[in-house]
């Protein structure tokens, strides 16, 4: 890990795993109607569920690597084809007109907290199987330290952004949010099938001339 470039790498990959632009207008909608307070509260509760799940993920995904007898490879195809399932779903689910609904109680929020805004939304698939990865590849605890720290440091960015996210509500028309939608399902997608292509690449059943 003395390598730079190494951590501006994984700290990318983390960032594309448990950054929140997907979750950011989930979270948006969820609490547009809710006080400070609780707004706060649900983006706390989502980051902390997710940063624990990923620190989980790094100490302990080798281990779950190897009781449950998977490849790397395995775990990036498997990943990159539940990406492609989410983001097909953003890109193909018809444009609803929004209709106004009853406000989510507290209860409720902090629920949708966790799941599906903590895990999958801010903790995707990607971050899922660049964690476990990173884990079986670490060879040191000063490593896992350093990689823990760069979650720590994506998990502040995103309680950030969600603190500051409804000063962009005058601005977020639901035009805007489903153009948004669409074209972040179009990335992943595209992200998903490089996935898959780079597990495939690794198992030796294909060969890449380009890309990563």
């Amino acid at each position: 890990m003395e390598n730079p470039e190494l951590l501006i790498d994984i700290f990318l990959i983390i960032f594309i795993g448990m950054g929140p632009v997907k979750a950011l207008l989930v979270y948006i909608g969820m609490t547009k109607d809710a006080d400070r307070a609780l707004q706060r509260r649900v983006a706390q509760k989502a980051i902390i569920t997710a940063t624990v799940v990923a620190l989980l993920l790094l100490v302990a995904g080798a281990f779950f690597m190897r009781i449950l007898h998977f490849t790397t490879s395995a775990l990036t195809i498997a990943g990159g084809l539940i990406l492609l399932i989410l983001a097909l779903n953003i890109v193909l689910s018809p444009a609803k007109k929004e209709e106004p609904d009853a406000p989510l109680d507290e209860g409720a929020l902090l629920s949708k907290a966790i799941y599906p805004l903590g895990i999958p939304l801010l903790l995707n698939p990607v971050g899922i199987v660049a964690l476990t990865v990173l884990s079986a590849e670490t060879q040191s605890f000063l490593q896992v330290g350093a990689i823990a720290l760069l979650v720590f440091l994506v998990a502040a960015i995103d309680f950030g952004v969600f603190l500051v996210s409804h000063r962009l509500d005058k601005f977020l028309t639901h035009e805007r949010i489903l153009v948004l939608e669409k074209l972040l399902g179009i990335l992943l997608a595209a992200l998903a099938v490089q996935m898959v292509l780079n597990g495939l690449a690794e198992l030796g059943i294909i060969t890449m001339g380009g890309g990563h």
